[in-house]
């Protein structure tokens, strides 16, 4: 039976290094195996130092920190970041990436998220979790927003799959269109409650419709809520605030795609992004 398999990016900054133990501790929990990658841009070589010699020293530099590190799992390799993380993550089988926001330099403590995260998202085939903050890598809640399709059905899957003891608490977003503009045209207070509790409504039903469908296992928790939102990112925080969760699962595909980043830049929780 095929091992669990984390993929770890690092850059050697000292937040990189916390995340690599943060997901040593995770991933020993499930009995699996963890790699390290760390991506020497090809800018950097000749007339400087040939891959080897660096990979060698950087691998002695890892193991006075990680001695459990070994050869075989620690892959230095010559590239372009957005790249080869993902590349390397396809060629180990890997289930999961795991790495800090910058996604090159200051991991925990940057308020911006770094170019390099984005871009190994949008390579990966493999679900990646940035780590937001300093804690433990431990989920019991998992805040996933769905769209009711059947990639969200997909990404359920995955996610449960990676996490079968955390509660998965499903998130609808409804919109009212031309809120804004509702009162120009004529709709009263008594209109605007009514129209906004026929499209909650409309969502709830959609929501119940939605988890008969998914047929989980018994001893999964699953649970759904759904809400009004303005699809502001910005909001994000404000709009989710009354919901105990410890990760937000996002995918990108269906009608969530276009604001799978957008939460990724915002939410001050770590982010489970998937690919399907």
């Amino acid at each position: 039976m095929k091992k669990f398999k984390t993929l770890v990016a690092i850059d050697f900054s000292d937040d990189s290094l916390v995340v690599l133990q943060k997901a040593i501790d995770f991933t020993k929990k499930r009995d699996g195996i963890v790699d390290v990658v760390h991506v020497v841009e090809n800018s950097f070589f000749s007339p400087k130092k040939d891959l080897s010699y660096i990979r060698e020293h950087s691998l002695k530099k890892l193991n006075e920190k990680f001695p459990s590190i070994n050869d075989e799992n620690f892959h230095c390799v010559g590239g372009k970041i957005k790249n080869d993380v993902a590349k390397a993550a396809q060629l180990l089988n890997s289930d999961l990436i795991i790495m800090g926001k910058s996604g090159e330099t200051f991991f925990l403590g940057d308020t911006y998220m770094g170019s390099h995260t984005k871009d190994i998202i949008r390579s990966s085939t493999v679900p990646v979790i940035v780590v937001k903050s300093d804690h433990e890598l431990k989920y019991k809640n998992i805040l996933m927003l769905s769209d009711f399709s059947a990639e969200s059905k997909e990404a359920i899957k995955k996610i449960t799959n990676l996490f079968p003891d955390s509660n998965i608490k499903l998130l609808n977003f409804y919109l009212i269109p031309f809120e804004n503009r509702l009162n120009n045209y004529g709709f009263n207070s008594a209109d605007l409650y009514d129209y906004q509790f026929h499209l909650m409504e409309e969502s709830k039903q959609k929501l119940d419709s939605f988890l008969n469908s998914l047929e989980m296992p018994q001893e999964i928790n699953i649970s759904g809520t759904v809400r009004k939102s303005s699809l502001n990112p910005k909001l994000f925080e404000s709009e989710i605030k009354d919901i105990n969760f410890d990760l937000v699962a996002v995918h990108t595909t269906g009608n969530i795609s276009f604001y799978a980043l957008d939460i990724l830049e915002n939410s001050k929780k770590d982010v489970i992004i998937l690919k399907l």
